[in-house]
């Protein structure tokens, strides 16, 4: 059975794709996305590409995955073609197409799964930008609750959205489609695409330390929960391949919360060089936190549905974040 992931290209569906193929030498998958796979992409997918097929176009057009051949061996489907611009002039210019990716493109995805003969399981991917500021007093955020009624920029509105769709296709056509929600990922492949249009902090921080350059944080004690997007990955295929799962909705994230602060030290600490210091609000800051946001879609993110259906676990933050240094180092010119 073959796997078919939309935004394939992309940052971390290209991940999910790697990690699916190179787990069994026998699968097969197919990439849909609106871009050609770059030289990046290229390189990243080089030793599984005799099992990878790509099929170019815009999953806003229904008839793209309608006409696609050999959908009967199609036994898995990740929907994770996303818009996933910065807020104001970006998503204000690009904001048709924001609503037509993120929802019409996961609708025509879950058009696609309906039809298929021999569906095993869906993903849908959603964020956990759709939580509000609001969590528990103690404990990381479940999955359960604290969503916000109207989640603000068009990113978390839509991908609110796409989730509730896609919960009830499954409730209207028995489809197995189970949403995952992402803590702030970083990590291999995380560049421009059409699709994504800025660095997150972890990327700023370790191209900067492996130049041996500084960087400036604006309110350093803000907190996140950072998630590699290989074990993203990991956890999106033993999603895909678990016995049995118990919930619509699962988090994927790191499960603690790491101050900006914490984390610049991490990185020093991690890469050996670099160097961070500490501005004002009002200051130009390569980085930028919130001290006043500790707990909620900004604090750590509960992951025992998935430890405990898919049997899956984060490395440790150092560890990933040697990791992606490394995949910079070997990928990328600094």
């Amino acid at each position: 059975m073959r796997l078919l992931v939309t935004g394939g290209t992309g940052f971390v569906m290209s991940n999910v794709l790697r990690h699916w193929l190179e787990a069994d030498p026998d699968a097969h998958a197919l990439s849909v996305d609106v871009a050609l796979p770059d030289a990046t992409a290229k390189r990243h997918f080089a030793p599984v590409q005799d099992r990878l097929e790509f099929i170019t176009g815009d999953i806003r057009d229904s008839g793209l995955l309608a006409d696609l051949h050999g959908a009967d061996d199609i036994g898995y489907v990740v929907s994770g073609a996303a818009m996933t611009p910065t807020a104001g002039t970006t998503e204000a210019s690009q904001a048709a197409m924001i609503v037509g990716v993120n929802v019409m493109g996961a609708t025509h995805c879950l058009e696609l799964a309906r039809s298929l003969p021999n569906l095993k399981r869906m993903i849908h991917v959603s964020t956990g930008s759709v939580y509000g500021g609001d969590g528990p007093d103690e404990g990381p955020l479940p999955e359960d609750g604290y969503v916000r009624p109207f989640p603000g920029t068009l990113y978390p509105i839509t991908k609110l959205t796409g989730e509730l769709v896609a919960k009830r296709y499954g409730e209207m056509f028995e489809l197995p489609v189970h949403a995952v929600r992402l803590a702030s990922v970083y990590g291999p492949m995380d560049r421009w695409t059409p699709g994504r249009d800025f660095a997150c902090a972890l990327n700023v921080m370790i191209h900067k330390a492996l130049a041996g350059e500084s960087w400036t944080v604006s309110g350093p004690t803000g907190v996140g929960d950072w998630i590699h997007g290989g074990d993203v990955a990991d956890a999106i295929c033993a999603l895909l391949k678990a016995p049995a799962l118990n919930y619509d909705t699962y988090n994927i994230a790191h499960g603690t919360a790491i101050s900006l602060a914490e984390l610049s030290d991490l990185v020093c600490q991690t890469v050996g060089s670099g160097s961070w210091s500490a501005v004002g609000e009002t200051e130009i800051a390569d980085i930028r936190g919130n001290p006043e946001r500790q707990k909620g879609a900004w604090g750590a993110y509960d992951v025992s549905r998935l430890k405990d259906d898919a049997d899956w676990e984060p490395r440790p933050l150092r560890e990933a974040i040697a990791s992606y240094a490394s995949w910079i180092r070997e990928n990328e010119s600094i």
